[in-house]
């Protein structure tokens, strides 16, 4: 899929019947949803933005604009969720955030939908001595893992559902040293990337067969 195709996500045709609408709308949230993911976890400022209307708002770690980079931050005061984001991901050294129950509820003027989704999030944070590490980072590297929900008020302009409204929601955290071998044995491009550089991004010419 081209970087373009990835960031129409929320993009939904428009038919006749009512109950294939409420499916198609549906679809098209949850497919917003996944793509924050996606966007979070290769650190693709594009992408991040792209699931965001220009005048949402965030609650979740941050609070303020989630999609205002015209705005203009201060030094140390992320100007709107992306920027801080961006800046909070750089001390770790790889994310993963994880989906599990989606929830729609699509409203009767069609567009606006209030969505909730269970998520798990782990963080390898980087350790002190590491130049990209963090304020509140260990002596050692160390596994962070929350579990909580997104809830989200989403709305669809134009035929583009995007997140109006998300509030984040922290239902366990856990944080412990890692316990694992390393990467080693992981051939450096089947490792996940926060940048572009990730197999998602250059899948296309990579599933080519081998001569």
């Amino acid at each position: 899929m081209s970087l373009k195709r990835l960031m129409q996500a929320g993009r939904v045709a428009q038919v006749d019947d009512p109950d294939l609408q409420e499916l198609l709308d549906k679809q098209a949230c949850g497919q917003v949803m996944m793509t924050y993911c996606r966007g979070i976890d290769h650190r693709d400022e594009a992408l991040l933005r792209s699931v965001f209307h220009a005048d949402a708002y965030h609650r979740h770690g941050f609070e303020g604009p989630s999609n205002a980079p015209g705005r203009g931050g201060k030094a140390g005061e992320p100007a709107d969720f992306v920027e801080y984001a961006l800046g909070v991901l750089a001390t770790h050294k790889r994310t993963h955030h994880q989906l599990g129950n989606i929830f729609v509820e699509v409203e009767p003027d069609g567009c606006t939908a209030y969505t909730e989704a269970y998520f798990t999030a782990f963080h390898r944070q980087r350790a002190i001595g590491d130049p990209k590490a963090g304020p509140n980072a260990f002596d050692t590297e160390m596994d962070y893992w929350v579990g909580g929900r997104y809830m989200d008020r989403m709305e669809k302009r134009d035929d583009v559902w995007k997140i109006a409204y998300r509030v984040g929601l922290t239902d366990w955290q856990r944080i412990e040293p890692p316990a694992s071998q390393g990467e080693g044995r992981t051939p450096v491009d089947l490792r996940s990337q926060q940048s572009r550089k990730d197999m998602l991004y250059r899948r296309r010419r990579a599933f080519n067969k081998p001569e």
